[in-house]
């Protein structure tokens, strides 16, 4: 009798996993969106926090760009550490950790206090983007999975959308103040309702495989020589050099100033819209490999149409367009890569950790790379560089392409 109702309780759990719970993915997604306002709130306001610390460019830049230094020194830490302390715990630890800094930053406090508040806040952005798409992976029946990360992997432009279209409104009758309190909220908030929403769900029943399997150090070498964790995260790593630098530099080619102005507004929802677009693709049409291959391919013939219309600044922006479309491709298929390919949750977690640090890497090396390009060379110098970036992108594709599943190891 015990048997048998063990074995119902194995069938119904085995559905249960079959199952994909939106809802809880939704507020997931949501949450990565508020952890990147943790970069949007101070784009959107730069010069606000410019004007009110009279710091200089140089000393505030630096306070915005920490946050991405965090990620890039500790994102493999942060894999290992969610997987032996819970990823739940991680995830509502660094929401909480980010709205009670934004708390503090809504204060507008000494520069010194700020900039350690920045700097923490990375820890609390490298946490998000850990524990996050593990626990959507885990929540994701298979037939959704790929789907599921690249609804994640629009997190980041959709938060700069959505900052872009409401900061300004709070910002202008509210001020700094109002903005960093708006976002402390909001975080915080989330935090709170993903708790109650997953501490009693089934997918927290996830078994730590790295605690004691040797030190520190020796477990981070292991995850750097693990082609299922590393791929994805080389593929990744050139889709961060290239998107800022893009969305950034490209735009002022365009001489037309209508052009330009929609551009910089339209840019950053097709890249969104391109991360949607392979999460698709890679559920139902081929792997996620194979649509990073593509991407990036597609990425390189833009590219070489785009220099051939630099005099004709419409069909320029449509050729921009379009390589944006490809670039956002390539987050959604090297995220969809992690659980296609990783054996176990813990792997997932180290793969995501990964792919936040060599991602940070990648924001951090390209912008002064493309606008040296740029100044030196012009458009031919863009083309050029873009043309390498995607022969790296293309090689580690394939390099991706040819590990089996996870699936087919089981």
């Amino acid at each position: 009798m015990c048997r048998q109702i063990h074995r119902v309780q194995k069938v119904s759990q085995s559905i249960t996993q079959q199952r994909t719970q939106w809802l809880e993915v939704i507020f997931l997604w949501v949450a990565g969106i508020s952890a990147a306002m943790q970069f949007a709130k101070f784009s959107i306001s730069y010069d606000a926090v410019l004007d009110h610390y009279q710091t200089g460019e140089t000393l505030t830049g630096a306070a915005l760009s920490v946050v991405g230094v965090v990620g890039l020194i500790f994102g493999v830490s942060a894999g290992m550490i969610a997987s032996r302390v819970g990823y739940l715990r991680v995830l509502v630890g660094a929401l909480v950790l980010g709205g009670a800094l934004s708390f503090i930053q809504s204060f507008l406090p000494h520069f010194n206090v700020f900039f350690v508040t920045r700097m923490l806040e990375g820890f609390s952005q490298v946490g998000v983007v850990v524990s996050a798409p593990t626990l959507i992976a885990k929540l994701s029946a298979p037939q959704h999975r790929s789907l599921t990360m690249g609804l994640w992997g629009t997190f980041f432009g959709v938060a700069f959308a959505l900052s872009g279209w409401l900061g300004p409104n709070i910002l202008e009758p509210f001020g700094l103040h109002g903005l960093l309190l708006s976002h402390s909220v909001l975080i915080t908030s989330i935090g709170v309702m993903l708790f109650f929403l997953l501490r009693n769900n089934a997918v927290l029943e996830i078994v730590p495989v790295t605690s004691n399997q040797g030190s520190f150090f020796s477990q981070m070498v292991v995850i750097y020589r693990n082609p299922r964790a590393l791929l994805p995260s080389l593929v990744f790593l050139f889709y961060t050099c290239t998107l800022v630098s893009m969305l950034t530099y490209v735009p002022r080619l365009i001489k037309d100033a209508h052009i330009h102005g929609f551009m910089l507004v339209a840019l950053p929802l097709i890249s969104t819209g391109g991360a949607f677009l392979a999460g698709a693709l890679a559920q139902y049409v081929m792997r996620p490999q194979r649509v990073a291959l593509v991407a990036y391919l597609g990425v390189a013939s833009s590219a070489l149409i785009l220099s051939t219309v630099i005099e004709l600044p419409l069909l320029f922006a449509v050729v921009v367009s379009t390589m944006i479309l490809f670039v956002g491709m390539v987050p959604g298929a090297a995220l969809g890569m992690i659980p296609y390919l990783a054996r176990n949750t813990s792997e997932q977690a180290q793969g995501y950790g990964l792919i936040a640090q060599l991602g940070n890497l990648g924001a951090t090396l390209g912008p002064p790379i493309f606008a040296t390009m740029i100044a030196a060379f012009g458009v031919p110098g863009l083309v050029t560089l873009v043309l390498c970036i995607c022969g790296f992108g293309v090689f580690f594709s394939l390099l991706a392409g040819r590990l089996p599943s996870s699936a087919n190891l089981s």
